[in-house]
């Protein structure tokens, strides 16, 4: 079997790389019947099924993908999986269903909470049909979590677009002011 599935494999890539994508798109189906565990071989279907504009079948690979790696506990490629999959909520389903897209996004953050795509996605959202409470909150988070990952100008620049929403929001002030109270040296207080 693993003999097999290299050979195929090699043809798959043969076929991708010289833009043969629904030669390819048999290919690694041909691997998924073998290993349906294989969620690398759906990242690349995922891929090229959107190379072909097929976003629906797209969309079902990346999910599958994302799924599967949380399974495997391999957070990096889940998260991957479902940045694309974001990209994909906003192209099909936000236009048809804004509440499904609302749904979708906190199901891929419950999954993953640090999915930024999904949480801009959602933010966006949240703004453009004026729910501007739970705008303020996907700000804040997004906020927390550029400032987790220590990009304090993104922060910082997330607490401001909560304020600019919330003049009186008091987590949006705060939170700005530990951020230059942190970046002047000053120790801050609970």
């Amino acid at each position: 079997m693993a003999d097999q599935k290299s050979l195929i494999i090699k043809l798959a890539h043969i076929y991708y790389h010289t833009g043969s994508w629904d030669k390819a798109i048999v290919e690694y189906q041909k691997i998924i019947a073998l290993d349906p565990n294989d969620f690398n071989v759906r990242i690349t279907l995922g891929e090229l099924h959107l190379k072909k504009g097929d976003l629906e079948r797209s969309y079902r690979e990346f999910e599958a993908a994302g799924n599967g790696f949380l399974g495997e506990k391999n957070h990096k490629k889940a998260l991957a999986a479902f940045r694309e999959l974001s990209h994909l909520i906003q192209k099909i389903v936000e236009p048809q269903d804004v509440e499904k897209a609302i749904l979708l996004y906190r199901d891929i953050l419950t999954k993953i909470p640090e999915a930024m795509e999904a949480l801009i996605n959602l933010r966006d959202l949240y703004q453009r049909h004026n729910q501007r409470d739970l705008a303020v909150g996907a700000t804040l988070r997004l906020g927390d979590l550029y400032n987790q990952q220590d990009y304090v100008d993104k922060a910082e620049a997330e607490y401001q677009n909560a304020l600019a929403l919330d003049p009186e929001n008091a987590e949006a002030k705060a939170k700005l002011e530990k951020l230059k109270s942190e970046a002047n040296g000053s120790p801050t207080f609970p």
